[in-house]
């Protein structure tokens, strides 16, 4: 099995990825110079690739306390949970790194990631959330979504080890996943620190006081 590190993944994520298909200009230059004289980025083995990133995705480990598991179990947790115990819940769609599901005729796509590169091209009129690791990604993430009220109001960005989210999305199962998150893991999502400062220096929200 080929083992991806941090970079490579999110790099071959984007390239293999039809919605993307290319690394943002000025990114990661060295690294596409290695997979392309490795022959990692030979047409042929695409389908090879993105096995390995979606199982790469889902085994992402997250630790809660005394708590481990991953994103791909938490997903597929939730997946159960909408499927079994809310009645005004549908799931539509549902793989190892990717679920849709309806709230009455709102539909909603979770999707697991390796990596965040060329993130604005994930946004559709569907709201999504993307999960993996910002840590790498943080400071581009912050800015893209300070920057682009469109993209923060139809994408959400969260990190379940870090259990931390950037976005502005609105959707019925988005709260459904952070209550899900709660009781059954006993852990609650919170903004990251510098996307919540952003927007307050923007005006975009304010705190208020008492």
């Amino acid at each position: 099995m080929l083992v991806l590190s941090q970079e490579r993944a999110e790099v071959l994520e984007a390239l293999t990825d039809e919605r993307i298909g290319a690394v943002p200009e000025g990114a990661a230059r060295g690294v596409l110079k290695e997979l392309e004289a490795e022959g990692l980025l030979e047409p042929a083995r695409r389908d090879e690739l993105v096995l390995v990133l979606e199982r790469r995705a889902a085994s992402r480990p997250v630790e809660w306390g005394a708590s481990s598991t991953t994103q791909g179990k938490v997903l597929a947790g939730f997946a159960r949970h909408c499927q079994d115990e809310l009645d005004d819940v549908e799931v539509v769609d549902d793989d190892e790194t990717r679920l849709t599901v309806r709230w009455r005729t709102e539909e909603s796509r979770f999707e697991l990631r390796n990596g965040f590169l060329g993130v604005d091209r994930l946004a559709t009129d569907t709201p999504t959330m993307l999960l993996g690791d910002i840590e790498p990604d943080l400071a581009a993430l912050v800015s893209v979504f300070l920057e682009r009220p469109e993209l923060r109001s139809r994408l959400a960005v969260c990190d379940l080890a870090l259990l931390e989210r950037l976005g502005t999305v609105r959707a019925s199962a988005f709260v459904y996943f952070e209550w899900f998150l709660r009781d059954a893991y006993g852990v609650k999502l919170v903004p990251v620190p510098a996307f919540t400062q952003g927007l307050i220096d923007r005006g975009v929200i304010s705190l208020g006081m008492g």
